[in-house]
């Protein structure tokens, strides 16, 4: 008799990992809720800037977000831990789905939408340690790899999906119909995640709660961030590995805050169109880019495509910046008519994309390789946390500095940080070994 749940030996590996029929609901619910989720984000950030016509409420936006994670990044797998990440699941999708609809009926209240955004972003914090981790419990272990290569990629691509429908979405369903589909999106995974085995009983479940106590949960969480910066540093390319990720993260969560004014100050085009023209092409140059290095990277010094990508990446934002100036110059702007303009900032905004990978592919690369066993995992953390706090600053004054003297000088400055701290690498920075 065929063994349930037996993937076929001889099907496509990953149709054969789908045959799994727990793992398909759980992979069919990531889809559903990552896509919900990321879409969203972008989506209130169009929205909030259509309402005050504020980069920096844009950025309050995205610092709530940022903030959430930091807070309880840590804490919410350590507590999931001790949950039936079923039930985690089931709950927190449900929950965002109803959340969605609070934050259409208060959309033009900015306050309660920061509220509710803040509430969502803690809701993801139990939902994201809740749902990997139960991969090894119903897929073979001859499967693992193929089952953890098609999640990360699905978490990727609907990442960068998301942050690009935004705009059409908005487009197609109105103001009214994107926050309804989107809480379609969020039941639709919890309806997938519904039929993924308990993990526990609900007696053990109550007895665990009963027994977790907030300092415990305290104790864990501070002597698990005190392990993950011992461990960091330790090692000078592990340091710098995760700065570099910290940083280009930091600087694509500006951009995207970013956005709507760029779109509407400098393009003069429709917001909603904002995560086309920027967002799209970033994401595609960093996809394209990651391909190409997984294909020549390793031909390559490590220092050399850090470097390369930093160097580029300022550059490309000055670039930017100057275009943006001349299209104000009004015996220029009629040699740089909209067209050419628009062709330009895709372009431009494309290579940076690809400047990116060159950045963040070799770091990756450098911290899964430095950091070891459990620890990758708390270092992951640390990324979290730091983009989630010390990112904050940033993202808040470049919203601000942008209402204060415009879109084009913030990206400017920059550009000229990011090219400066290219420059101090390669001169004084040389010798550290990150091969």
């Amino acid at each position: 008799m065929k063994e349930k749940n037996k993937p076929s030996a001889n099907a496509f590996p990953f149709a054969e990992v789908l045959t799994v029929a727990p793992f398909r609901h759980l992979w069919f619910g990531q889809i559903a809720s990552q896509l919900a989720l990321n879409t969203l984000l972008f989506v209130l950030g169009i929205r909030v800037y259509e309402t005050t016509g504020s980069n920096t409420a844009v950025s309050v936006l995205f610092m709530v977000y940022g903030i959430a994670a930091l807070l309880f990044g840590v804490a919410g797998g350590t507590i999931v831990d001790k949950l039936d990440k079923r039930v985690v699941l089931v709950t927190c999708d449900f929950t965002r789905a109803f959340i969605v609809i609070g934050l259409y009926v208060f959309s033009q209240n900015i306050i309660v939408v920061y509220l509710f955004t803040f509430v969502n972003a803690v809701i993801t914090q139990f939902y994201v340690p809740a749902e990997a981790p139960t991969i090894p419990r119903f897929v073979p272990a001859r499967y693992l790899v193929m089952a953890n290569s098609l999640f990360s990629f699905t978490y990727f691509t609907s990442l960068a999906a998301g942050s690009i429908l935004a705009g059409p979405f908005l487009r197609l369903f109105g103001p009214v119909g994107v926050f309804f589909s989107l809480s379609v999106l969020f039941i639709i995974a919890g309806i997938n995640v519904w039929f993924i085995p308990n993990e526990t009983s609900t007696k053990v479940i109550i007895a665990r709660l009963k027994a977790m106590q907030a300092d415990y949960i305290i104790k864990r969480v501070l002597a698990n961030i005190k392990a993950g910066i011992d461990y960091a540093l330790k090692e000078k390319a592990l340091r710098e590995a995760l700065m570099l990720l910290a940083g280009t993260q930091v600087i694509l969560a500006i951009l995207g805050t970013l956005g709507p004014g760029f779109a509407d100050r400098v393009l003069e085009i429709d917001i909603r169109d904002a995560s086309l023209i920027i967002t799209g092409p970033v994401v595609t140059g960093i996809i394209l880019g990651a391909l190409w290095l997984g294909y020549a990277g390793s031909k390559l010094s490590v220092r050399w495509l850090i470097n390369r990508g930093i160097i580029s990446a300022g550059l490309i934002l000055i670039a930017i910046s100057i275009f943006v100036r001349l299209n104000r110059i009004s015996y220029l702007a009629e040699f740089l008519d909209e067209g050419v303009l628009l062709v330009i900032i895709l372009l431009l905004f494309f290579f940076l994309g690809v400047a990116n990978s060159l950045l963040d592919v070799p770091a990756n690369s450098i911290l899964q390789r430095s950091a070891e066993g459990d620890m990758r995992g708390r270092v992951y953390g640390m990324l979290t946390a730091a983009v989630g706090g010390i990112g904050v600053m940033p993202v808040i004054l470049g919203g601000l500095l942008a209402d204060t003297i415009g879109v084009g000088k913030v990206i400017l400055i920059m550009g000229s940080i990011i090219l400066g701290y290219g420059l101090y690498r390669i001169r004084y920075n040389g010798k550290i070994n990150i091969n």
